[in-house]
């Protein structure tokens, strides 16, 4: 429910002078391509357990780059192609709480094949996480993942920036009406306090 909404139920029944405040997670989003033309030729020249990588991009204040295996990164995974995301700035910002996605791209520019990290993850000192069983190779020939013998793996990144709290009581103020509001407690039969309340409510807002 929207902060304004709430707070004008709680005006309704009788509190009128409000403050509020909102607290969030903040998230900085934003997203690297990298093709790789001639696939089956880079996979013929680069054996197993040897990355390419591609050219550093920037998300949340931090530097990163995809780091791709075509053959896999260990002798386990022979045969896979396996992702990962480097955090490569950490000397300079510190370490980064991250989400990723990979997806291969059709021709059309859209998703035919995608990997997540399956939640946060802490990037500390020469930390990486990827996916080392991303795609078996056999399978990239089938459907649509290559397009003239190039793939297109596009990385989706988001860090978390921490908390944010954000002022409300804007959204709080009262529009004036020149009355005063009905009190929240019934004060009849009390004019002592009904009196101060017409007079506190009456007064304007500092």
């Amino acid at each position: 429910m929207p902060t304004s909404a709430i707070l004008s139920a709680i005006r309704a029944a009788g509190r009128q002078r409000l403050s509020a405040s909102t607290v969030s997670v903040r998230w900085a989003t934003g997203c690297h391509l990298l093709q790789i033309d001639g696939y089956t030729q880079v996979r013929n020249r680069v054996p197993n357990g040897t990355a390419i990588t591609s050219c550093t991009f920037r998300v949340g204040g931090h530097d990163w780059r995809i780091a791709c295996y075509p053959n896999g990164e260990t002798e386990e995974h022979d045969g896979y192609i396996s992702l990962f995301l480097q955090q490569v700035s950490h000397a300079e910002t510190g370490d980064a709480t991250a989400t990723f996605k990979f997806s291969v791209l059709d021709q059309a520019g859209e998703p035919s094949f995608t990997g997540t990290s399956l939640g946060e993850r802490r990037f500390s000192g020469s930390d990486v996480w990827g996916l080392r069983n991303f795609l078996r190779n056999e399978y990239l020939n089938e459907g649509d993942h290559l397009t003239d013998d190039c793939l297109i793996i596009l990385c989706d990144v988001a860090v978390d920036l921490g908390l944010r709290t954000d002022n409300q009581t804007d959204a709080a103020a009262p529009e004036p009406t020149g009355m005063a509001p009905e009190p929240p407690f019934d004060f009849r039969g009390q004019q002592i306090l009904e009196a101060i309340w017409q007079y506190e409510n009456m007064s304007p807002l500092l």
